[in-house]
């Protein structure tokens, strides 16, 4: 199992904050591929992970898998990971969360590619969390490398309902990218709200950093409560000799952005489109 400097180092560069009156963040446990799901029988985790790479197996430096099942990507067809000829097993995270009013378990599979590609296949699958641990509905959540539960993994929308938070990331020397899905559950079935992309840099003049938290107040469910999204943009110049390279003025900026539920298409919608034209910005610093 990978362990988990990647993750403390691209979480560290971000936050999730609830709002006053949102429930606590999920426990989320790392699990080993041998582990039993429950206390109730002898399936384990490996044995979830066959469902969509059915020859995944042990081999000397974890395990690898050729064939994959195909399943949905949250964001669409266009999403899916089609450059890998083969799947390790990563981390395999879980926790518990409530949706419609029932108790559901969400495992969430990094299946990091054995070799280098693009974009991992992140598998979210969502199962009852009673005795029998049947399954529910699974998706493709990866949109980079690496794919993990954020540090708050739920976020409290209703009375017995939540939003899933997961981020998907890579960084190379100077830049790291980020992108921050929220997910709903209705029916047993995993939706999506909407994928934020960030992105912080370094040059020898500056630091330019984008934060995010989410917040939401389950007491205003309509019959979902909205979700306001915060991203904090700072640029700070770093005070070294950088030659020719004129530093930047230290600058602070928030763009907020409140997601409310819209009855009418059954979907949530975002009361501005502030978040897409940060991602156009962004896409031009690449």
């Amino acid at each position: 199992m990978r362990q988990s400097l990647l993750r403390m180092l691209v979480i560290g560069a971000s936050l999730a904050l609830s709002g006053p009156a949102s429930s606590e963040a999920a426990d989320v446990e790392f699990n080993n591929p041998d582990k039993a799901v429950n206390a109730y029988g002898i399936t384990t985790y490996l044995d979830l992970a066959k469902r969509f790479v059915p020859d995944i197996k042990s081999v000397e430096n974890g395990y690898v898998g050729k064939t994959r099942t195909k399943i949905r990507h949250i964001g669409g067809a266009e999403f899916e990971s089609k450059d890998a000829d083969s799947y390790g097993l990563f981390d395999i995270a879980s926790t518990i969360m409530n949706a419609d009013g029932k108790k559901r378990r969400l495992v969430l599979f990094d299946f990091a590619q054995a070799a280098d590609a693009a974009q991992g296949l992140a598998v979210l699958a969502l199962y009852d969390a009673g005795i029998r641990n049947d399954f529910l509905d699974a998706v493709d959540v990866g949109f980079d490398e690496s794919t993990y539960f954020f540090d708050q993994a739920t976020l409290s929308v209703a009375d017995g309902s939540d939003v899933i938070l997961t981020m998907s990331s890579h960084f190379n020397s100077n830049q790291s990218y980020n992108s921050y899905s929220m997910l709903l559950v209705r029916n047993d079935r995993i939706e999506h709200i909407d994928t934020i992309p960030l992105l912080s840099d370094r040059t020898c003049a500056a630091e330019h950093n984008q934060e995010i938290r989410f917040a939401s107040n389950p007491a205003k469910a309509r019959p979902y409560a909205p979700i306001t999204v915060f991203v904090t943009d700072m640029i700070t110049p770093t005070g070294e000799d950088c030659g020719s390279e004129v530093p930047p003025q230290e600058a602070r900026g928030e763009i907020r952005v409140t997601y409310s539920w819209d009855e009418a298409t059954k979907a949530y919608r975002p009361d501005s489109d502030a978040l897409k034209k940060l991602a156009v910005e962004n896409g031009n610093r690449f």
